[in-house]
């Protein structure tokens, strides 16, 4: 029981500092997830990594069904 009440505060700490900083964390996503486009672009690289991104979707999809 006491296991159960830390991971759920350790849980909950964790949504709040997310829930938080919301905005910061979007702005960051948005930023990495724009830089490595434009260099994978830029390097060739595109294309394949975008067919890995799809494949990993797709195998997480499947696996909630």
């Amino acid at each position: 029981m006491m296991y159960s009440l830390l991971a759920l505060a350790v849980i909950l700490g964790s949504v709040f500092l997310v829930l938080a900083n919301l905005r910061l964390v979007a702005h960051d996503t948005f930023q990495v997830l724009r830089d490595t486009a434009r260099n994978a672009s830029r390097s060739g690289q595109l294309l394949p990594n975008m067919a890995f991104a799809a494949l990993w979707l797709l195998i997480f999809a499947l696996c909630q069904v």
